[in-house]
């Protein structure tokens, strides 16, 4: 099933998410809107296999060339022998990084490097994109001349993005509010947290605002609450309401005290002849 929409709508961040916890195959197209953001004039296309991502390329010419091109840049492959590889290309059904590798043409440090490169430097750039189209398409065919035979799972490339965007102006509509908590859904975390990430996720326990976890933390509350975000893109905490606390008792304060009308002590002990001189009057009376 394919998937459509505008970044206004959902950000690339729930994309993510919804490509990994279904575990999806297929490639991501974003068209950024051209208006407004200018420096971003490509269309991009990244390659997901088991809600993992792959691969990322562009529209800019270089599109199942992309990786091949990094590696003549690099002096890694003769331009001679990677014209020849490039003949070859449509025809892999392995990626292109194992293919080579096979061959002793590039080692595993070359195509870490490349995949750094090519997929998660690429990746935390298309964090700032806000406006613009997508479509995820599981039928279209992935591009084994883009792949370097690395992955990274989708939700762990989703918060290494949102930890280096800068201006969360675009996606302020999406950040939990200050008077809201946030509420655990998980034991531990599954992927690694950085340390004021681990300290909020600490804290989410659903009974502290975020107000309140700002303070406790010394942090500001838009801090908390892009943290706050970053979780639940990855599904680790929920935005929920701050459940109102039930007044305690002071048990320290002991009940009321009898008073005694006309003075006196009303704690004072009653003698035996008081007692027997009120009885006495009692029988008369009757």
């Amino acid at each position: 099933m394919s998937l459509t929409g505008y970044l206004s709508e959902y950000s690339l961040a729930e994309i993510f998410d919804f490509v990994q916890e279904g575990n999806k195959t297929g490639v991501l197209s974003i068209e950024p809107d051209r208006g407004l953001m200018r420096s971003l004039s490509d269309s991009y296309y990244l390659s997901f296999q088991g809600g993992r991502i792959v691969s990322v390329a562009t529209s800019d010419g270089s599109r199942n060339r992309g990786l091949l091109k990094m590696m003549e840049q690099r002096r890694w492959i003769p331009a001679e022998q990677a014209a020849g590889i490039e003949t070859q290309v449509d025809l892999l059904s392995q990626p292109l990084g194992t293919y080579l590798k096979s061959r002793n043409l590039v080692n595993a440090e070359q195509l870490t490097l490349l995949f750094n490169s090519q997929v998660i430097a690429a990746t935390c750039k298309l964090f700032e994109i806000h406006h613009g189209q997508f479509k995820f398409d599981p039928q279209v065919a992935l591009a084994f001349g883009e792949m370097t035979g690395l992955s990274m799972a989708a939700q762990e490339a989703a918060l290494l993005g949102l930890r280096m965007l800068k201006n969360w102006q675009g996606l302020a509509a999406k950040l939990p509010l200050p008077e809201s908590a946030l509420q655990r859904l998980s034991s531990k975390p599954t992927l690694r947290l950085d340390t004021p990430e681990f300290q909020v996720w600490n804290l989410a326990l659903g009974e502290m605002s975020i107000v309140q976890i700002a303070e406790k933390l010394g942090m500001t509350q838009e801090k908390v609450c892009q943290i706050g975000f970053r979780l639940s893109s990855i599904g680790l905490v929920q935005e929920v309401a701050v459940e109102p606390q039930q007044p305690q008792l002071d048990r320290s304060k002991s009940a009321p005290k009898p008073i005694c009308v006309g003075g006196g002590n009303a704690q004072a002990p009653v003698s035996a002849s008081f007692l027997s001189n009120l009885m006495g009057f009692l029988k008369k009376k009757g």
